[in-house]
């Protein structure tokens, strides 16, 4: 597995119905013995490749981090028999085996003699060997394989940027970032660089000359595992706090970001890891004597392959732009929805009788008619009420309410409730009269 060749790769079996990864413990191989070649040679074989060509203990994972279950087995060479689970950490198997040699079938007629023979195609392998690469994927020490050979590639020069990418690219982790520190390579150097501008495989590299020691071509891309993870705690939301980092599993520790100067590009991509808005401000706190923390040495957390624990550390705190403010709390809301309630019950039982009270206003406002002169020299006037209630004067208004005795006429009498209007009905029939002595009837007015 992890290779695109089926004879090159990390060991896997199928036991239990799954695939699982195997251990470097199986078998009694990855101890060093001078049998691991032969082993190594045997699993070659049934693997239907050719001779082996290397054997050794890849990264070591634990059973929750890694991709495939982790198991061990036990017995002959070969048997699946004697299979059990690893739950804890252990190295796992890389085997290098040579492709088999391709034997065509006996031709009906002989060949041209300008056929080539067929040879596997060229291909890349990231080995984990320099300080800050082991455990990470699409970062190591680069092995190149063609035809026969294979082994590590030598190279000194720090002009590397186009040859990089084109490696990065071939191995499917994206674009180069860095040449990481030289190593000098477990195997002697096989490969080094014929044309750092090259556009295809087989025309970067050339065999090295026998005996060459040089250091071995290491590089980080930019699809490194594990990632840098970061947050932001301490602020009231997640789009403002300080910032806390980690590299690893579930399992890692949380620990604030050092402060280190540079560009604002790093909270720029900070905020928008946490699917925040654009970057707002930041500022630096007080680094106390008990403050522990992690450093990142590249400009941004997406380069940082490893991290540097510091201590003093002078933390940060970072505000981006949030494109969800919070909206009114939850005790506002429930109180809105308490008071809408309680109108709404004053309404239903206060209502009706207010709204019955207020039309009986309205209908007495109409009743209250004047009636008064009509045309005709007369200073007095009277009008109409439901309560009949008198007028009082404004210079003698008594402190209550009299009866107006002009409402209705008194009992066992004939006299009319409103005699002025009379009066002034049949002055109205009769011709105009310029005495001083009026027809109207002050039976009634004399009564006051």
């Amino acid at each position: 597995g992890g290779s695109s060749s089926p004879c090159q790769g990390q060991l896997q079996v199928y036991v239990q119905d799954s695939w699982s990864t195997l251990c470097a413990q199986s078998w009694g191989l990855g101890d060093g013995s001078a049998g691991d070649a032969r082993q190594a040679a045997y699993l070659c074989q049934q693997l239907h490749c050719g001779d082996v060509c290397r054997l050794r203990t890849g990264p070591a994972f634990r059973a929750s981090s890694a991709g495939l279950p982790l198991v061990t087995c036990h017995g002959a060479l070969g048997s699946f028999s004697n299979c059990s689970s690893a739950p804890g950490r252990c190295q796992t198997l890389d085997l290098v085996c040579l492709e088999p040699r391709r034997t065509p079938p006996p031709p009906t007629s002989p060949p041209p003699p300008t056929t080539p023979a067929p040879t596997a195609p060229p291909r890349l392998w990231l080995v984990a060997g320099p300080a800050g690469s082991r455990g990470l994927q699409c970062a190591g020490t680069v092995e190149f394989y063609s035809g026969r050979l294979g082994g590590a590639v030598g190279y000194q020069d720090d002009e590397l940027q186009r040859l990089g990418t084109l490696l990065c690219s071939s191995l499917g982790c994206g674009s180069f970032l860095k040449r990481l520190p030289g190593a000098e390579a477990s195997e002697p150097i096989r490969w080094t660089v014929r044309n750092a501008s090259c556009s295809a495989l087989p025309q970067c590299f050339q065999r090295a000359p026998s005996g060459a020691a040089s250091p071995a071509l290491a590089l980080l891309c930019s699809g490194f595992q594990p990632k840098v993870q970061s947050r932001l705690v301490g602020g009231g939301s997640t789009c403002q706090g300080i910032v806390e980092v980690r590299q690893g599993g579930p399992g890692a520790r949380w620990a604030a970001l050092c402060y280190r100067p540079g560009s604002s590009a790093r909270w720029d991509e900070l905020c928008q890891e946490q699917q925040c808005g654009s970057f707002a401000t930041f500022r630096k706190l007080d680094a106390g004597a008990g403050t522990h923390g992690f450093l990142c040495p590249g400009k941004q957390l997406s380069q940082c392959h490893e991290l540097e624990e510091r201590s003093p550390c002078q933390r940060v705190y970072v505000t981006c732009q949030d494109p969800h403010p919070p909206g009114p709390a939850a005790g506002t809301v429930g109180s809105i929805v308490l008071a809408l309630v309680l109108l709404a019950v004053l309404l239903v039982v206060c209502g009706p009788p207010a709204y019955r009270k207020l039309m009986k206003k309205v209908r007495q406002k109409k009743q209250r008619q004047w009636i008064g002169p009509t045309g005709m020299s007369q200073n007095m006037s009277f009008h109409r009420n439901h309560s009949a209630a008198a007028r009082p004067r404004a210079e003698d208004r008594p402190a209550s309410h009299a009866e107006n005795e002009y409402s209705q006429p008194p009992r066992n009498s004939r006299l009319s409730a409103y005699p002025a209007l009379e009066g002034a009905l049949r002055l109205s029939a009769a011709p105009p009269d310029n005495s001083s002595d009026s027809d109207y009837d002050l039976h009634a007015a004399q009564r006051l």
